[in-house]
């Protein structure tokens, strides 16, 4: 795999979310007579209708006619992934339930995420398809499920929302809310690293988003770009809530405990404490990996970026991130001492709620107004709340009253905090309709429809 920012310590696998290779010879296609009766067969287009726009070509031989395709395309919104199967002859796959699928947004190990449409209301949604052959191992049908329940409990504008979760035959599916957008991974591979004001907007809103969820007793625990979704609008969803750790969640009923799962997440953006007991993080662990998002958009590379999977880990656990500044001199101190402090080893040496950092970002903002008039989305502030604390947890200071001293060329902490220690909804990169909000941990790109 040649993207990092898709390794994953997760049960599932993580696939990368480039386009696949061009195939070596383009794939066989039937001529009108047999695409006719495939495109019947379907019943993508209502039987009247299709009978109509194909009324011209009703007797026509040979290959299948370009305007033929136009005004399926026109007339009877037909897709081109849709047409990608009915051109094979194969008219089987393209309904689940009461939903029209559209196109294959991505595939994963943890399932298949459709663009789809209601065959009613006409409202597009992604819908996350649990693989059959992923239904009877380990903990991947229960962690779909409390995915989906997860995802529907929490209401709040920077996260993704899970609207059903359903089974058609053997077939588990959620239906979750669709988000046109890029995700951040996608938006740096293919633009650069980020603009200041922008970066600060994204992770202003992702902490918006965490905070709301730290509050419900909810933990991340796969922050990172590409779990991250930026629409057209500049409005940021948390997505893919796979990971999460609810809050009924205990020993006994851990799915981490009962099937030894004992690290999860994403290498390049894993806390020290969660790399050692993925059950252990806590809401101060998605703030580090919050924190290696930031410089990730900041520099357009993870903070540890070279070597194997178990090297980066253990570059978290005890060395300090390259100071920023070095990277790119015309940081903001000030942003860059959010970060740092963001990526502290020790959990306690972190800003201790995510409204904090969205605080300290809004108020660098207003003191700092970016040169476009446009004003950034959702501008509000996180509501006061008490801090939801984990056993054993104690407040801290916040940022403002913390010190913490950033120069360039070095990398200055208040102190050492055990540096030598040592002891897993966004394809925004994905072909299709359109883009989804939902991530299923990294997605590639698919070409097969339902069973």
């Amino acid at each position: 795999m040649s993207d990092r920012e898709h390794e994953s310590l997760t049960p599932e696998t993580r696939i990368d979310n480039s386009p696949p290779p061009p195939s070596r010879k383009p794939p066989s296609s039937v001529e009108t007579p047999e695409f006719l009766v495939a495109l019947r067969s379907s019943q993508l287009v209502p039987a009247e209708k299709l009978e109509a726009i194909i009324a011209p070509w009703a007797e026509a031989t040979g290959p299948i006619a370009k305007d033929l395709v136009d005004a399926l395309v026109a007339k009877a919104g037909l897709t081109t992934w849709q047409y990608g199967f009915l051109r094979k002859g194969k008219y089987k796959g393209f309904f689940l339930g009461k939903y029209k699928l559209l196109g294959l947004l991505g595939a994963g190990g943890m399932g298949s995420v459709y663009l789809a449409e209601h065959t009613t209301l006409g409202q597009k949604v992604a819908i996350k398809v649990l693989p059959e052959k992923s239904v009877e191992k380990s903990s991947f049908l229960e962690r779909f499920q409390r995915e989906a329940m997860s995802a529907a409990r929490l209401n709040h504008p920077n996260i993704s929302r899970a609207y059903d979760l359903d089974q058609a035959g053997k077939i588990h599916f959620m239906v979750m809310e669709y988000v046109e957008g890029t995700d951040l991974y996608a938006r740096v591979k293919q633009q650069g690293s980020f603009g200041v004001y922008e970066a600060v907007d994204c992770i202003r809103q992702a902490a918006l988003g965490l905070d709301y969820a730290h509050a419900e007793g909810f933990v991340h625990r796969d922050i990172k770009p590409a779990n991250l979704m930026l629409n057209d609008r500049g409005m940021l969803k948390i997505l893919d809530l796979g990971l999460a750790l609810p809050p009924e969640e205990d020993d006994v009923t851990s799915l981490t405990q009962r099937h030894r799962e004992r690290v999860l997440g994403t290498a390049d953006y894993l806390a020290p404490e969660q790399s050692r007991n993925s059950h252990l993080a806590d809401r101060r662990s998605d703030i580090y990996s919050l924190g290696c998002t930031l410089y990730y958009l900041l520099v357009g590379r993870p903070p540890f970026h070279t070597g194997k999977a178990s090297e980066r880990i253990r570059a978290h656990r005890e060395l300090p991130p390259p100071n920023p500044l070095d990277l790119r001199p015309d940081l903001p101190p000030e942003i860059v001492e959010i970060c740092l402090r963001m990526m502290e080893k020790h959990p306690e040496a972190r800003p201790q709620t995510a409204g904090e950092i969205a605080e300290a970002l809004a108020t660098w903002q207003t003191n700092n107004p970016a040169p476009s008039s446009r004003r950034p989305a959702n501008p509000r502030r996180p509501a006061k709340r008490p801090p939801v604390r984990r056993s054993g947890t104690t407040p801290e200071p916040t940022l403002a009253s913390r010190p913490h001293a950033v120069r360039s060329g070095s990398f200055a902490s208040d102190g050492d905090h055990g540096a030598g220690e040592t002891s897993g909804i966004g394809l925004g990169n994905a072909a299709g309709p359109g883009r989804s909000g939902i991530s299923t941990s990294d997605i590639a790109l698919g070409t097969s429809p339902l069973p």
